[in-house]
């Protein structure tokens, strides 16, 4: 179902094929990964928690989502807030704006640096263009920077020359009221090849807690492009850009504390943005392999009756060297700037409005082979960002894997850091405001604080992982991880403000005062039960300890919060019934979060889908078909949290 392995860099595409829809355990194990360590590695010394969701895997799941497809992983918590925005994180502090999980698509980080977060409704693609999605469960701030404190989720596109001819999809029910995807691609010459697509889709209203519609409707349109080219036989230039618009509704409490027994109002929420990123690899006589990315990233967005822009330009170079017959070498420079604008809004304004940010990094990591299996692996990243300065991210993994035991045991130690941002340093947010006596009103206000600090985690990992035969496989990891630094809001003294009515202002100021000890593990199987017949069951298991500092007097802020469910259990079950039928369940189980907002639930989804001939294929697809509505993750803030309904949808797929 999902395999063991990832790779995180497009190159490794160059990899001879594999036909993954059959592939026994053994082919997935020889698959080289390039996730860890930024360069091609046989997944048998790979020290890290890597899961990778093939093309298939998102063709059988049947979801039209970005994050329904990552349901699957184990230990990464997937919660619905209305029709239109999800939690997606990766071993706990889940939040709609998850500051400790770094997201790329095909090397493009999409971390906002204005908050810290990642907007899931800008990233929707074709996902019958992903050529996989690799989750790092664990830091990987040693070659990817700051803020891959939790995780990383890489998205990574096929290459054009694996999308020729054309394509035509559509399809709708009765969430998804229409969904369309138009694409063509060819050749370029003899060196190059093209594709381009559009996608248009539409979702409907969820429900409210009383079962009526919620004003969360969702209408996106998208379009974009690649182009692959191989001038010469060590060189190959990647070019690829897209452009969206985003149109959708939230129901909101009249302030910015939920506030349930207040008045709700209906948001409207717009947004458009595009991008451009360019690669050029080479590889010289020696074997060294240098690689030259860059890209420009722009949107603007209006939420919250805050026009916000966000201007983004980043440069990468990369070299992989391999002096002698025990070191695999690779190191690397970046730079970016980033330009971003927030008008002042209802609740919402940034002092100043508009601001420049600049990164400065380099890395350098070293896999060194000790003797016979075992493998070292030592690096670390250093970066300068405008809020906190230098900061160093290093790591040390150790893997043991005797070539023909078909086991690999590893262990990890790791630093990552989560950088401020904008919001921690420069946001004026009216929380509350309340009457409290005949002409006098209170004004809950948080500020931003110019000298916080980066919140910090030292990270400690255990793995195993083990081909019992060509059938059955097993992948397990543990991990130990204390967090210092975490964000906390810190009361201030009142101010009165004279005038009619007086206004008492409450400030609460961001701080560092949190901290935290979580320990877990994640497991998965897969199980090749026939040649028509595979399972794929995972478990993950998170305990958190939140505390804040003898000094601290504050409630837990954004960056302190532990609304991660303990327990989780996927199954995923994918069945060929003859050779044009196939049936696959999906059903994911959660316990209750920890405050007791959202109670245990399961989901079952199912896919039932015919071939028709060799170039079509049609689909129906049910989602969330255990019960009619279902609460996953509750309130976030001032948006009125929703249920996802019971739904059904069609698709037919023609390629051409």
């Amino acid at each position: 179902m999902l395999g063991l392995a990832a790779g995180i860099e497009s190159r490794a595409q160059s990899q001879p094929p594999i036909d993954l829809a059959h592939a026994n355990l053994e082919d997935l194990m020889n698959l080289t990964v390039t996730s860890v360590s930024k360069r091609e590695q046989p997944l048998a010394r790979t020290a890290a928690a890597v899961v990778v969701i093939r093309a298939e895997d998102i063709r059988q799941s049947g979801a039209i989502s970005l994050p329904d497809v990552l349901r699957m992983v184990p230990g990464v918590d997937v919660e619905q807030i209305d029709a239109n925005s999800w939690a997606v994180s990766i071993r706990g502090f889940s939040s709609r704006y998850t500051n400790k999980v770094l997201v790329l698509i095909d090397g493009r980080t999409v971390y906002t640096p204005s908050f810290s977060g990642v907007y899931w409704e800008h990233l929707d693609m074709p996902l019958e263009n992903i050529e996989r999605i690799e989750v790092i469960r664990g830091p990987g701030a040693t070659v990817w920077g700051a803020n891959a404190v939790n995780g990383v989720i890489s998205i990574i596109t096929k290459s054009s020359k694996n999308t020729s001819g054309g394509t035509l999809v559509t399809g709708g029910g009765s969430q998804t009221n229409s969904l369309a995807v138009a694409q063509y691609g060819g050749n370029l010459g003899t060196t190059g090849s093209y594709r381009a697509f559009g996608k248009e889709f539409s979702i409907g209203n969820s429900a409210l807690g009383n079962g009526s519609p919620a004003y969360d409707h969702w209408l996106r349109l998208h379009a974009g492009f690649r182009s692959d080219w191989n001038p010469g036989s060590r060189d190959s230039l990647m070019v690829e850009g897209d452009l969206f618009a985003n149109e959708s509704n939230e129901s909101r409490w009249n302030g910015f504390l939920p506030s349930p027994n207040g008045p709700v109002f209906n948001q409207h929420t717009d947004a458009t943005g595009g991008n451009l990123l360019a690669r050029w690899d080479h590889r010289l006589a020696g074997g060294s392999e240098t690689s030259l990315q860059t890209y420009y990233d722009s949107y603007r967005r209006t939420d919250l009756g805050v026009p916000e822009t966000l201007r983004t330009f980043n440069l990468d170079f990369q070299d992989h060297l391999t002096p002698g017959n025990r070191n695999e070498i690779v190191w690397g420079l970046g730079y970016r700037v980033s330009s971003s604008a927030l008008a002042p809004g209802y609740w919402v304004a940034m002092i100043p409005p508009s601001m420049t940010d600049q990164l400065f990094s380099a890395f350098l990591q070293d896999e060194i082979r000790v003797a016979g299996p075992l493998w070292l692996t030592v690096g670390s990243k250093v970066e300068h960002n405008a809020y906190t300065g230098f900061e160093v991210e290093p790591s040390l993994r150790i893997a043991w894997a005797p070539p023909d035991s078909r086991y690999t045991l590893w262990a990890a130690a790791s630093r990552a850091i989560r950088q401020p941002a904008r919001l921690d340093t420069t946001v004026r947010v009216d929380l509350e405001t309340v009457p409290i006596a005949p002409g006098v009103i209170e004004i809950v206000q948080a500020y931003g604080n110019p000298h916080v600090k980066a919140e910090d985690l030292r990270d400690y990992e255990l793995g195993y992982r083990q081909e019992f035969s060509k059938t059955v496989s097993l992948d397990v990891d543990t991990f130990l991880s204390f967090y210092h630094n975490l964000e906390t809001a810190e009361p201030q003294p009142l101010v009165v403000v004279p005038g009619s009515p007086v206004h008492v202002i409450a400030p609460l100021q961001f701080g560092n005062m949190g901290r935290a000890v979580n320990y877990g593990g994640e497991l998965s199987v897969n199980w090749n039960v026939s040649r028509r017949w595979r399972i794929g069951p995972g478990y993950a298991y998170l305990h958190s300890a939140l505390r804040q500092g003898p000094a601290s007097m504050a409630m837990a802020s954004g960056g302190l919060t532990g609304e991660f469910p303990q327990n989780m259990l996927t199954v995923r079950s994918a069945l060929n019934v003859t050779g044009k039928v196939e049936f696959d369940q999906s059903l994911y189980y959660t316990t209750r979060l920890p405050d007791g907002s959202v109670r245990g639930h399961a989901r079952l989804d199912l896919r039932l889908a015919r071939r028709l001939g060799e170039r079509s294929e049609i689909s129906v697809v049910g989602q969330n078909l255990l019960r009619p509505r279902t609460w996953e993750y509750g309130t976030f803030w001032c948006v009125v949290g929703t249920q996802a309904e019971r739904s059904v949808y069609g698709q037919l797929t023609w390629r051409f």
